[in-house]
């Protein structure tokens, strides 16, 4: 009895700590939470040959059939973690990039009918996958790619007089709102763009004109990207 409470504490201490970034933390709670940590990451690489793996994450509804499906597909699968819908899988230069197992993903989502989120990880030497899956289980966490975990935290720490303006216009207005995330979606491609939004090609290109007037920004390259951030 003493014993679940005791790890009912420890687990309701994890949640409190697992989103937050070590930058944030003092001396005393990074020390805390490497110790809170420690036992549930490690058990799942310590036993791993010295190598190179990346960790792929994932939001499914039937996980365990969508590994089975990966361990075929994936020539260098090593294993996976059904309670926190991960593969590990092995560096041999012959795996797929990040662009074919999304494209894979997408064509298991199409045949099952079942939405398939993933979060592709680095390539890291054994001795490193403790700390590189802490910070990729952040990203993933909040669904945003590295990329965009880096770019959001670091808007938020700054004190741009710019930035805040435009976020609170993008903010105020749905509409604008509706534009950038369609247009990032699509990565920029504005005959996909325009079906996504039920509009015509040439009302979008006339939405895209009043933005960038607006704005003074571009709604293309890093300017889409920063735009998407902001949202």
């Amino acid at each position: 009895m003493l014993e679940n409470v005791a790890l009912e504490k420890i687990q309701a201490i994890q949640k409190i700590y697992e989103n937050v970034t070590s930058k944030d933390l003092t001396a005393r709670e990074k020390r805390l939470t490497e110790l809170l940590f420690s036992d549930r990451t490690v058990k799942k690489f310590n036993d791993l040959p010295n190598g190179k793996y990346r960790i792929l994450q994932f939001v499914t509804e039937n996980f365990a059939e969508l590994s089975n499906t990966l361990e075929l597909l994936l020539p260098d699968f090593v294993k996976s973690d059904k309670s926190e819908h991960l593969v590990i899988e092995r560096f041999s230069g012959e795996n797929l990039t990040k662009s074919e197992l999304f494209e894979v993903l997408q064509i298991l989502s199409q045949d099952t009918g079942e939405e398939i989120s993933a979060y592709i990880g680095l390539f890291s030497e054994k001795s490193e996958l403790n700390e590189i899956y802490k910070e990729e289980l952040l990203a993933f966490k909040k669904n945003q790619t590295f990329s965009e975990f880096i770019i959001s935290g670091a808007l938020v720490n700054t004190d741009s007089l710019i930035l805040a303006k435009i976020r609170k216009d993008l903010l105020d207005n749905p509409e604008e709102q509706k534009l950038v995330k369609a247009l990032y979606r699509t990565s920029g491609n504005q005959a996909q763009a325009a079906k996504v939004l039920y509009v015509h090609r040439n009302t979008l290109l006339n939405k895209i004109k009043k933005y960038e007037q607006k704005y003074g920004l571009q709604l293309t390259g890093s300017d889409l990207v920063l735009a998407y951030n902001l949202l």
